[in-house]
């Protein structure tokens, strides 16, 4: 899995991976997934599920779409009024 870009928001996260098979962007989720609950739980002393739902994902083919992708994800902290 190569991580291009990994931006986290105050209530999503936004990644752009490239991942080395069909599975690993799910696999790479569920991992994360996993561990990132069980550590809020612990932490937070509470229990069940963060996620709202399924994470979706978009292919992206053209470099053209890659970069604006890319950008799109880089300045979204921006845009939102984070920094």
């Amino acid at each position: 899995m190569h991580i291009h870009t990994c931006v986290l928001m105050t209530d999503h996260v936004h990644l752009l991976v490239t991942p080395k098979t069909p599975e690993g962007t799910s696999h790479l989720m569920e991992s994360v997934g996993r561990r990132y609950v069980q550590y809020i739980n612990r932490t937070y002393k509470r229990i069940g599920t963060l996620w709202e739902g399924r994470f979706t994902s978009s292919a992206v083919q053209e470099e053209r779409c890659f970069l604006l992708c890319s950008r799109y994800i880089e300045l979204n902290p921006t845009r939102a009024g984070m920094v």
